[in-house]
């Protein structure tokens, strides 16, 4: 009898152990294929772990960010909440279906479960920087300046924390707090044009809002003389940097091109523009749909002129 109970036992930890080994290898196949960008064929490997681990939290966690990168936003969010039914506290689902939501363009969600992922960690930085991504989605530009504050007293050196920082400054009027923030940008990182080129932009605005009437040397533009309105999506000193904003409002349906103007220091600017309109109503209308399709904040200028 002894023995018979000895050789059941024996054979259900073989059995077990088998399990352990194949999960253990499924899991870890899955990962060194996401990390080969084979995002579908990890997803296979999730799933084939999921079989046999229906209660596996971080199978359907991880499977859930292969979607994601797959731009698979539904059956992403389905596996986090799974996994969120599975193991409320698992570290880092909250920020992955802020994600999703952000994408899906649900930013309320979206902010809802980022409350939730820093009040479980709040020093991740990246928490707090993704919020405030969504909060200016919704208008909310000083509650996105206090999660960027928070951001940055968490990591300092963040570039682009300091870059949206200054992109929120500049927007609410307030220029010199945004210059000091591309200032200090440009310090953490001075290969990254970004906060060279608002920076350079913002204080030619600048310039230009306070002398209205150039006298000795006007600005020479190379451009066509069109009349009426087109939006600017961007002022970029780097060409390449204005080829790039062009290829994305291209991509997004948006006919775009690139006017080349000179400063009174004869430096080159190159201006993303899009359209032509007749009024003011037909280009605020135009606004509207260019951040819908992009995500972008154009400004109304002259067409053909700064």
């Amino acid at each position: 009898m002894k023995k018979n109970i000895l050789f059941i036992l024996l054979a259900v930890f073989c059995h077990t152990l088998c399990f352990a080994n194949q999960e253990k290898e499924l899991f870890d196949d899955g990962v060194l294929l996401f990390k080969q960008d084979r995002y579908q064929e990890a997803i296979d490997k999730f799933s084939g772990l999921i079989e046999i681990a229906p209660g596996n939290p971080d199978a359907y966690k991880n499977r859930g960010v292969c979607y994601m990168k797959l731009e698979k936003y539904d059956p992403a969010i389905a596996d986090f909440e799974k996994a969120k039914e599975l193991f409320p506290e698992l570290k880092g689902l909250y920020s992955n279906l802020g994600v999703a939501w952000y994408y899906k363009k649900e930013y309320e969600k979206a902010v809802k479960n980022y409350d939730i992922e820093i009040e479980m960690a709040p020093d991740n930085y990246i928490a707090h920087f993704n919020r405030a991504l969504c909060l200016t989605e919704l208008r909310r530009d000083k509650d996105a300046l206090d999660s960027l504050s928070r951001t940055l007293s968490l990591k300092p050196d963040f570039y682009w924390a300091l870059c949206y920082k200054g992109d929120l400054l500049a927007r609410s009027g307030d220029i010199a707090k945004a210059v000091e923030s591309y200032e200090t940008a440009l310090q953490k990182d001075h290969d990254n044009d970004y906060a060279k080129d608002k920076l350079a932009s913002l204080k030619e605005k600048n310039k230009t809002d306070q002398i209205p009437e150039p006298r000795n040397n006007p600005p020479v533009i190379q451009a066509s003389t069109n009349t009426g309105l087109s939006l600017q999506s961007g002022a970029f000193i780097s060409r390449p940097n204005a080829d790039k904003m062009k290829t994305k409002l291209i991509e997004s349906g948006i006919d775009a091109g690139i006017l080349i103007v000179k400063d009174s220091k004869g430096r080159d600017w190159y201006l993303v523009r899009s359209g032509s309109y007749a009024s003011l109503d037909e280009a605020k209308k135009a606004v509207v749909v260019l951040k819908e399709k992009t995500g972008l904040e154009p400004v109304i200028r002259p067409a053909g002129n700064w």
